[in-house]
């Protein structure tokens, strides 16, 4: 990546790192992750697609909206490498710096050019911590006069979670919308630099200075006796030792698949008369599918994590927060939930498979799940829904985030963690269904004439993370748009999962997903 220029001269500090944003940079320091991407394809209304000026200038007018609606957006790091990093202020942007576009040949495959920059840019770093900007970028991707683009979100992870980038392509759209009467020019923008208020910006206030985290006296024991343990006394069945943490070389796998719409509401029907979830039902899919291509002297058992955003136990915004409400903040706002298998549970439904039942072996290659697995995987699920429910409902008491508080060095801590013994063997991060209609998006027929659309909207979305060096062995990051189907993605370290194993487990879920959507 060429280097960048200073992005402004007033650097004054507005506050600390929260723990969230402390760990996550931790992280990315030690070189244990990397980007996060949320993309987006956007259909274009019909009175832009063939105007290519006045669409990137309508773009960047929404862009420049967006960060000046979401302060984390505006702020760079000071001391990142300290232990106690800091936000400062910057009195400028260089958009040339966040928004880049790509014009994709008229020969080339659009699709294959989006998913090989994806997979690229989550193993992009940041330009070096001399620099202060946020760590941010937008990239487009535009075929000719086509009428949609791909606009690919990339960050690193201290400033903002999944839900942030969520809100951010929401609001993005709902801007663009918003701008019916083709006025580009912003107060402080000339040409593409953006000069940023004067007045400190206000910062979303982390998620332990808004809420008590309290820790009971047998909670923090048994976290700190994990902590204290030596190796040889761990016992646990379910820890994911069949993929030792493994620190280089640094590089991601990463794949993805999709189920239409169509899909997507049978699999919802199926969810809602089991008593689940999406999310649930991925950690059943899953549960299976290591139980399958993992033997039990590998894995006798196993643990998961869902993460899970808090926004919904905040308490209200300020009033003269420019987000509005609290689940419309661009910050750092996430937890976990823990899910165990006990030895029983996976020897029971291993004792239901056939070797010939794994992807790829054998004559069986692709076979159906046979009833008996889909009554356990229904009854996984409903169970990963329960916990993640009562996760939920219990707060932020005995959180993990509530013991990250005792923290003195993330990078100490974070580096320690890459040389035990790997805890989890998946981990699901669903952000949910995003909003792709905004307002104003309509299209309208005259006669023979093709539809001639209105507003933006989103068709569809793609959500993937950098591999965590020592978090699960593989992340599955589901995604939809409201009417327009699912995404899901997974990534993992490829110094520590096999490539097949993870293609493997990909295609169980693939395959098993669409079994379901097409049960009678």
């Amino acid at each position: 990546m060429a280097p960048l220029s200073q992005h402004g001269a007033d650097t004054s500090v507005l506050r600390k790192f929260g723990i969230n944003e402390a760990y996550q940079l931790a992280m990315y320091i030690l070189d244990q992750y990397r980007g996060t991407i949320l993309s987006c394809r956007y259909e274009i209304p019909s009175r832009l697609a063939s105007a290519e000026a006045r669409l990137e200038e309508a773009v960047k007018a929404a862009i420049v909206d967006t960060i000046m609606r979401h302060p984390m957006l505006q702020v760079g790091m000071a001391d990142a490498t300290s232990k106690s990093p800091s936000w400062v202020q910057l009195d400028s942007l260089d958009l040339t710096q966040h928004i880049k576009w790509n014009q994709v040949g008229e020969h080339d495959d659009l699709e294959t050019t989006v998913q090989e920059t994806f997979c690229a840019q989550l193993d992009d770093r940041f330009p070096d911590f001399s620099v202060t900007l946020p760590n941010w970028r937008v990239t487009i991707f535009r075929q000719g006069r086509a009428p949609s683009m791909e606009v690919m979100l990339t960050w690193n992870h201290p400033q903002f979670d999944g839900a942030g980038a969520k809100v951010f392509h929401e609001d993005f759209l709902e801007l663009l919308n918003a701008n019916e009467n083709g006025e580009y020019a912003r107060k402080g923008l000339e040409v593409n630099s953006l000069r940023l208020p004067e007045a400190p910006p206000m910062l979303p206030t982390p998620i332990e200075d808004l809420k008590k985290m309290p820790v009971d006296i047998k909670y923090l024991s048994k976290v700190f006796w994990e902590e204290i343990r030596p190796s040889a006394l761990n016992r646990d069945k379910s820890m994911a030792t069949w993929c030792p943490i493994r620190t280089s070389p640094y590089k991601t796998q990463f794949r993805s698949f999709s189920i239409n719409n169509a899909a997507l509401s049978a699999i919802l029907t199926l969810c809602r008369q089991n008593k689940t979830t999406v999310t649930g039902l991925i950690h059943g899919v899953a549960l299976l599918a290591f139980s399958l291509h993992l033997n039990s002297k590998a894995a006798p058992a196993f643990q998961s994590s869902t993460v899970m955003d808090h926004r919904r136990n905040l308490p209200p915004a300020p009033a003269d927060a420019p987000w509005g409400s609290s689940d419309r903040a661009v910050a750092n706002y996430v937890t976990q939930a823990v899910h165990k298998y006990d030895s029983s549970l996976v020897k029971r439904i291993r004792s239901k498979m056939r070797p010939s039942d794994a992807a790829g072996e054998g004559e069986g290659k692709g076979k159906a799940l046979s009833a008996d697995l889909i009554s356990e995987l229904w009854a996984v699920s409903a169970q990963s829904r329960r916990q993640i429910e009562r996760r939920l409902e219990v707060g932020l008491r005995n959180d993990l985030v509530g013991i990250f508080k005792f923290v003195t060095d993330w990078q100490k801590t974070m580096g320690d963690m890459a040389k035990r013994k790997r805890q989890f063997s998946w981990l699901v991060t669903n952000i949910g269904v995003m909003d792709g209609k905004g307002s104003n998006s309509s299209s309208s027929i005259s006669g023979d004439q093709d539809d001639v659309v209105s507003g933006w909207s989103i068709s569809r979305a793609q959500f993937g993370l950098s591999a965590e060096t020592p978090a699960a062995a593989i992340e599955f990051s589901p995604v939809s748009v409201a009417g327009r189907g699912m995404w899901v993605g997974a990534n993992w370290a490829d110094c520590a999962v096999d490539v097949t194993l993870g293609e493997r487990i990909m295609g169980d879920m693939e395959r098993w997903l669409n079994q379901l959507a097409s049960q009678p």
